[in-house]
């Protein structure tokens, strides 16, 4: 069969959850992009006007606020290591809790500061803080690789390969008519399937699998175009049934992505943990001297 031939198969419904899911994220990201220009314009309002001192009133209350949040940043891992606490709230609104605490009480603190700087156990405190920051970010970038979402399970090796057969037999009817779609497919699935033997192979094997992954879908995409300008009636004529069947494809490949580089953002992950809970208890012990520092002198 060649890119002009004409498909018989029947067309894929377009996907409900699917375009749902996409409002969501489109009125997330909208909403994030608000909030982001609102704290910056009034940071910099903060900072010009000179609205309130660090020391007294309102400043102080934020600092206050800030650090009872980087404080409470402890419960999670104490939740999670002490038998005691294990009837206090399931693990995962723990979790929530951590996380919003890692990005409200910072925020917090550097509004309190008047994004300045005024003594040497301030900028140690600071630094520390913004260091537990963004080894925070990283651990949630490399949580969400190794879990069922945000707040979902542990995922294994076995469940993303059966995830993946799962999405290639899902496209097998699909594929057959449309070979060079099928091949393409084929090709990135057998190249994540090869891990080379040396560590530093395996390294840029592991960082470049992202980039394949879009070349390929970028492939597969100008092949759906050729089929797709074979003529209406075809299985990919309409619109919608393009888009959900790229969409379908792209799932297929991420998860192949996603099944080759997962021992790895495990080892990281394992890692990223003896690193992120020594910063955070040097976080709280610079952010004490701080305020004993601040109440004494």
């Amino acid at each position: 069969m060649n890119a002009h031939a004409t498909l018989t198969s029947p067309t894929i419904a377009p996907s409900r959850p699917l375009l749902l899911e996409r409002v969501c994220r489109l009125t997330l990201c909208t909403l994030a992009a608000v909030t982001l220009i609102a704290l910056l314009l009034a940071g910099w309002a903060v900072r010009q006007g000179g609205l309130y001192k660090p020391g007294t009133g309102f400043g102080y209350a934020l600092g206050l606020a800030g650090g009872l949040l980087l404080l409470g940043l402890l419960l999670y891992p104490m939740r999670k290591r002490f038998r005691f606490m294990y009837e206090w709230g399931a693990l995962k609104h723990w979790f929530w809790f951590h996380m919003a605490g890692g990005i409200l009480g910072p925020l917090l603190v550097l509004y309190h500061s008047t994004f300045h700087v005024g003594s040497l156990n301030a900028a140690v405190a600071l630094c520390c803080m913004l260091l537990v920051v963004a080894s925070g970010l990283v651990g949630r970038f490399i949580y969400r690789k190794i879990h069922h979402g945000l707040y979902g399970s542990h995922a294994t090796l076995k469940e993303l390969e059966q995830a993946m057969d799962q999405e290639c037999k899902a496209l097998e009817p699909v594929l057959c008519r449309m070979p060079l779609v099928k091949q393409e497919v084929e090709r990135f699935v057998a190249l994540v399937s090869h891990c080379p033997v040396n560590r530093g192979g395996r390294a840029l094997y592991f960082l470049s699998l992202g980039a394949k992954r879009l070349l390929a879908a970028r492939r597969v995409r100008r092949a759906l175009a050729a089929y797709a300008a074979a003529g209406a009636g075809s299985l990919v004529a309409s619109t919608a049934n393009l888009r959900n069947l790229l969409q379908t494809i792209d799932t297929t490949l991420q998860a192949a992505q996603r099944r080759a580089q997962f021992s790895t953002y495990e080892r990281l992950f394992s890692l990223w943990h003896v690193i992120h809970i020594p910063f955070l208890c040097m976080l709280v012990i610079t952010a004490l001297l701080h305020v004993v520092a601040v109440h004494i002198y």
